[in-house]
């Protein structure tokens, strides 16, 4: 391939690289900022209701102010230009960790395609005559060239809306019961847990693609 060849391809790679970066940045924003505004505001108030109530249950006391408390219509009383949205709080909040290893699954193939999509661009750069840093044409979240604590601030935002979700089944599981009796249908507790367990295998899929492309990218950029 010709230098002009070269250049061109090197070209059309970045423009690529450049469109799918966005994608992925406004992919990360939305599952960071919606995991973080929906966990604080309504999952973890609603799971600390739930579980003072049934502490008033289990001691037989009188807890008025929890009962009339509007945090069960939270997410139900949310009017939109269709009309109020069609699903009770305890629905959200049960499947909530599966929204979140949804999102990251599709934020971390956006995030593998940016690496592989990078592996390309360093090849054709090594095939230019005049040197070009590719960290400067081509930044990644978490990019094989950068220090230590860069990579590490990349990976801490990355992985704080997984830590979430792993952090939301285990408050789940513990007033899981409560909460199947909050939702308006009857599931199998048995089915709750294949649920969660498919959530959490989600993320763990997720981390480990991400993690291989990783190491695959690092020993080409020290190659």
């Amino acid at each position: 391939m010709s230098d002009t060849d070269t250049t061109s391809y090197l070209d059309r790679l970045l423009a690529l690289y450049e469109e799918k970066l966005k994608r992925f940045r406004f992919s990360l924003t939305i599952l960071l900022v919606g995991t973080i505004i929906f966990f604080f505001l309504i999952f973890f108030p609603y799971i600390t209701l739930i579980g003072n109530q049934e502490s008033c249950r289990v001691n037989q006391l009188d807890c008025p102010q929890l009962e009339q408390s509007g945090l069960k219509e939270r997410v139900s009383d949310v009017t939109t230009s269709w009309g109020n949205i069609p699903v009770s709080t305890a629905e959200v909040v049960a499947f909530f960790p599966v929204g979140v290893a949804c999102g990251f699954i599709a934020v971390s193939s956006q995030l593998q395609d940016l690496m592989r999509l990078r592996r390309a661009i360093t090849q054709q750069i090594r095939g230019l005559e005049s040197p070009i840093d590719v960290t400067l044409i081509a930044p990644l979240l978490i990019d094989p060239k950068q220090g230590v604590g860069d990579q590490m601030l990349g990976i801490l935002i990355l992985l704080f809306p997984s830590c979430l979700a792993l952090f939301s089944v285990n408050l789940i599981l513990v007033s899981l019961e409560a909460i199947k009796n909050s939702l308006p249908y009857n599931q199998n507790v048995s089915f709750y847990y294949g649920v969660y367990l498919i959530s959490v295998l989600l993320i763990l899929c997720g981390l480990l693609r991400i993690g291989w492309t990783f190491l695959r990218s690092l020993a080409i950029e020290r190659a």
